[in-house]
This record gives structure tokens, sequence and C-alpha cells, in this order.
């Protein structure tokens, strides 16, 4: 043999050296310190075997002597002490909680029993809780087998060979010393299955939304949500209302449009447009521009033409609707449908950019009736809705300039469900035009609904039974709410706090007003206020140009901070073209309204907000995307 090129026996001396040098002194480490022995669980140091097993003890032919050969009747109790141990390799059923024999049932239940745990330590912190890394350690609760005296086994059984006997007087000593033991044992194996039992229906009831880009499930919905079939690709959730706009003389079956009326508007004036472009191409004797602006026009009136009938009789629909001009105060109950695929933060509607012109139940969130209901029949509605919902509160949303009824139940239902809100959500609406260029028509609305919404409020306070009322405006709807809230403050003095939580996003207030007169009327009708700003928001930088003054909700130079108030800085949170809407289409701000809402967590307790000083006083500001400078103090 060529021992040159054949490398066999240096690869084998290489395995023989790696071998010796790995089996390390005993009771030596890497720096020379001596290695801490770790003590293992019993399961792992206690010899187990098959049911059929032979013990391994000794042999099969060898008797083992029994611990007690005779057992009297305990002179205390009256009764025979516990039965001695089982022997080594059969393990005992515990007492309440019959399971299969041998190690592997025992590891399968501690095994069980911390997952339980964990997911319902998760289920504390909410649906928006940060996933925990691999580093980290959670909570490894464990109930342990052993009873009160310290036995890992119970039952009739013979004992391990090598146990001394004991004799008779020290088996009624024995005895006496024990019976106190026993009882013990039963109260601790009876509050262990108690435990047990909670645990796992903790664990079952867990509702799994810690992955934000996981699709909606049924289990998430609020409990209202009404009854469909499992199969079915969309979920109910039912909305109350209250709105002073004027009915519509169309009912909501009537309309052919299925919610693109916005959208036939708009293809309508591409039909006008490009038919005035042809007629002047025409006109200034430009064939080739007046040819392409006559396809235009025939390609959106086919379009819109398109749109109108595909629409039509989709689903099926019933109720009454509500325009832009004022009316009364009246009541009701929406029924909003939500597809099971709904993406939290996003409110589905058909797009162009994605081919679709109708509604469609699966993909979209749609309004399918409206129902008006008279006082005493809103509130008895309200009082059931509040009985058979998971926790006996309201959330009331405002909303705010160029939002239509529809669309305001619509963001309503939303944000109840990507909360998810285990409580009754309504929806105020008051006659916003829902056009980008009714923004004056709009803001004297917003003062002239002021005292409905008081009345509506007064009567929820009054005579709803909620635990309490939160209450979220958004834009221009915050004019309403604030003084709304201010007129109640003064009618109330030295009265309780009537609200729970209100929150103002990106308020469209005169901000030196708010400082002034508002924010002292806010903190004393409600335990906790809450100001949403962005200094991204164009809209309200729209509304500084044109009154003249800043508004509450821009930070920068003009941030509103007042005592009593958790001023919360969201700037760049929200990225669209206006940048006014990150309320509802934000998972950050889901995240945090969870915490302040429904976990009632203040803002030094919210996992999302790190402390800013400004003029000695404190504003929040929120972490997105690691977005945070180094350094901020908690």
């Amino acid at each position: 043999m060529n021992w040159r090129n054949n490398h066999t026996w240096l690869a084998g001396i290489v395995i023989i050296v790696v071998a010796g040098c790995s089996r390390a002194p005993d009771q030596m480490a890497e720096n020379s310190s001596p290695v801490q022995e770790i003590e293992l669980p019993e399961e792992f140091s206690t010899p187990h075997q098959l049911p059929n097993a032979a013990p391994m003890t000794g042999p099969a032919s060898q008797s083992v002597e029994p611990l007690v050969a005779e057992v009297e009747p305990s002179p205390i109790t009256g009764t025979s002490p516990t039965p001695a141990m089982p022997p080594v390799g059969q393990a005992a059923p515990p007492a309440r909680r019959p399971r299969a024999s041998g190690s592997s049932a025992s590891i399968w239940s501690q095994n069980a029993t911390k997952s339980a745990v964990q997911e319902s330590y998760s289920r504390s912190r909410g649906p928006y809780s940060p996933t925990p890394s691999k580093s980290s350690k959670a909570p490894s609760w464990k109930f342990s087998d052993k009873g009160a005296s310290g036995s890992s086994f119970s039952g009739n059984s013979t004992p391990a060979s090598g146990m001394v006997e004991m004799s008779s007087e020290e088996a009624m000593s024995f005895d006496q010393g024990t019976a106190d033991e026993n009882t013990a044992d039963e109260s601790i194996a009876d509050e262990k299955a108690a435990a047990s039992t909670a645990v796992e229906n903790l664990a079952l009831e867990q509702i799994d939304l810690d992955q934000p880009d996981a699709p909606l499930t049924s289990d998430s919905l609020p409990a209202d949500s009404g009854a469909e079939d499992s199969e079915s690709p969309f979920q109910s959730v039912d909305v109350l209302y209250a709105t002073d706009r004027k009915q519509d003389t169309h009912p909501l079956s009537a309309y052919q449009l299925t919610g693109q009326r916005q959208l036939v508007s708009l293809l309508g004036m591409g039909v006008a447009a490009t038919a005035v472009l042809a007629m002047l191409a025409w006109l200034l004797r430009r064939t080739t521009t007046a040819k392409l602006s006559g396809g235009l026009t025939l390609a959106f009136s086919i379009a819109a033409a398109c749109v109108f009938f595909s629409g039509a009789a989709t689903i099926e629909k019933h109720g009454v609707t509500y325009t832009g001009d004022r009316g009364t105060l009246v009541r009701g109950v929406c029924r909003v449908t939500v597809p099971k695929t709904h993406t939290p933060g996003t409110v589905e509607r058909p797009s162009l950019l994605k081919f679709e012109v109708s509604e469609d139940q699966s993909k979209h969130i749609v309004l399918t009736s409206v129902e008006e209901l008279a006082g005493d029949a809103f509130s008895q509605r309200l009082h059931a809705e509040i009985q058979s919902a998971s926790q006996p509160d309201l959330l009331v949303f405002i909303h705010g300039y160029n939002v239509g009824f529809e669309s305001a139940v619509l963001r309503t239902a939303q944000i109840a469900v990507d909360l998810p809100f285990q409580g009754v959500p309504i929806c105020y609406s008051w006659p916003s035009q829902g056009t980008l260029m009714g923004y004056p028509v709009d803001e004297n609305n917003a003062a002239w609904t002021v005292g409905h919404l008081k009345e509506f409020l007064n009567e929820l306070v009054d005579t709803s039974g909620a635990k309490s009322i939160h209450v979220v405006a958004h834009s221009m709807g915050n004019r309403a709410m604030t003084a709304a809230m201010q007129q109640m403050a003064l009618t109330r003095q030295d009265a309780e706090p009537i609200f729970d939580r209100v929150v103002l996003a990106a308020p469209d207030v005169d901000a030196d007003l708010f400082r002034k007169d508002l924010a002292g009327a806010l903190t004393q009708v409600a335990e906790q206020v809450t100001l949403y700003a962005s200094s991204d928001d164009q809209a309200l930088v729209a509304s500084k140009a044109v009154h003249g003054y800043p508004r509450a909700g821009e930070t920068g130079e003009f941030l509103v901070v007042v005592p009593g108030v958790d001023t919360i800085d969201v700037s760049g949170i929200d990225l669209s073209l206006l940048g006014h809407s990150y309320y509802g289409d934000s998972e950050a701000i889901l995240r945090d309204l969870y915490e302040m809402l429904l976990s009632r967590l203040p803002a030094y307790k919210r996992s999302s907000l790190v402390s800013r000083d400004y003029q000695s006083q404190v504003y929040w500001q929120l972490a997105h995307g690691g977005a945070i400078a180094a350094g901020v103090s908690r």
C-alpha cells in the first residue's frame, strides 16, 4: 500500500485525536473552573419503562417485599393511609386528568401546558403584541405532579427493591403524620386541575392577529357580528348610527351603482371634457386632435355605461340613505359585511386599478342595510347590543370633512374590526357634502350639528347603561365634538368624568382656541384625552392657509402641548398624498389605539411611544419602523 497516496490513515489519526480531545476532565471547563452540575427535572432522572416491561431493578423472578406488610387504620381518622408507591417504571395517573403511562405523556403534557400559558400571555397583550425573539425567555410556568409530601406517585402498587421495611409502630406514626398531608394533596390537586382547565380555555380562545400581514378571520371580528355560514367569504357587523342628515328620496335598494356613484361622476366629467376638446379641435380644423378626443369621449361613455349596468342588482340591499343636506336628528342601525380576506387598516372598495367596477362582498367592505329606528326602538336595540357584547363599552366615531354617510359607516366598521373592539360601535354622521369643493359648507354644518351631537352624547351617557364610552373624532369632526363637550362640561360642574377615552385625530381646530378654551373642558369630562398630530398632514396645511392660523393637528413649531392632554407626534407614519387619514390606515396607530382603548394603558406604559421634552412639558412620539433616535428616555 502506498501510504503517501492513501490518506485514509491520516483521517483515522485525526478522528482519534479529536475524540480524545473532546473528553475533557469531568471537573474542568474552558477557563479551568469547576463545572457546576445541572439539576435535571425528576422525570429525566427517574428511569421509565413501558407498561408491560419487566422492572430494571432485578430479575423477574426476584420478589420485592412490600414497604408495610400490614397497614392498620389510623387512630386519628379511622381510615387507611395512602397506599404504597408503585414500582419504578410505571407512572401512576394524576388525580383528576388520566393520561397515558410512560415518560412521553408527561413530557407532552408539560409542553402543552407551557404552550397554552405562552398563548394566554400573548393574548393579554392583544393582537398587536410584538413577536418575542428567540433569545427572549417566555414565561415558563408549570404545575408539578408532586403532592405536598414530595412523592411523585400514588395508587396501589409495589415499591422498588432496596427499600427499608417499617415496623408497626413506625407505620402508625407515619400514618398519623401523613393524614393531614393527604388532605393537602387533594386540595392542591383540585387547584391544579382548575388552573390547567383555565389555561386551556384561554388557549382555545386565543385570537391570532400577531402577524400584521395575516388575513383577517371571522374569529377576530367583534362579538356582535352577524352569524354567517362558516363557508361564507364575509362576515357581518352591526353599526349603530345617529345622523342629522336629510333622508334621501331614493331608498338604498334603488341605487343601481352599488357604491360607484363617484366613479360614474368622474367618468361623466371625462366625457364632457373630451367632448368639449373634440369640438374645439374640430373648429380649429385640427383633425387628428378632434378624432383622438372623440375616441376618448366614446371610451369614457362606454366605461360609464359598463360601470352603471354591471353594478345593477349585484348585491341585495335595503333600507334608507342620506344626503349632504341638513335634516333632523334620527337614529338607526346598519349592517356592514367585511370580507374574511380583509387587510387591517384598509377599507376595501372597488378600484379601476384592479379592474373592479362593482362591489364584491368577498373582496370589499359593503353597506347592505340601513334601518332607521324610532327613539324607543333605538334604545332597546342599544341595550340589547350592549348586553350581548363581550365588553359593555361604546365606541363613538365622528367623521371629518369630505365624507358621505356610507363612507362614515364603513370606516366605523373597519376600525371596530381592526382593533378589534368587542363592544358596540356607533357612527355619528353630520351633513358633510362628501366633495372636495364642499369645504365652506362643511364648516357651517360642523358648527350647526353641535346641538344634535350634544343631545346624542348626553343620551348615551344617561340612558345607555354602558360601562364606558370612548369617543374618536377626525379632522373637522373635532370642531363639533370639542364644542359639544365644552357645553356638556358647563352643565356638569364638579361631576365625575362621563367619558373614558377621548381621541382627537388630526384635529382641524384652531390651535390657540384649543389651548385656551377647549382642552380644559375635555379634561373635565374625560378620563384621558389623546391628540394625534403630524407635520405631514397636507390637509391641515391647506386649512391653515385658508384660516390664517395653525391647526391643533400640526406639529413642529406649532405643536400643541397642554396639561392633561397626551399629544402624540405621528409624523412620517402616513405616506399618502395628503397624509390625513392615518388614524384608520396605519397599523401603528391602530396598535396604539388598541393599547389605549382596550388595554387602558396610559401613554408612559404604551410600548410604541417615547417621551420628548417641549417647553418644560412632555409630549410623545410614535415609534414606527425603528425610526426613533437613540437615547430617548421612556
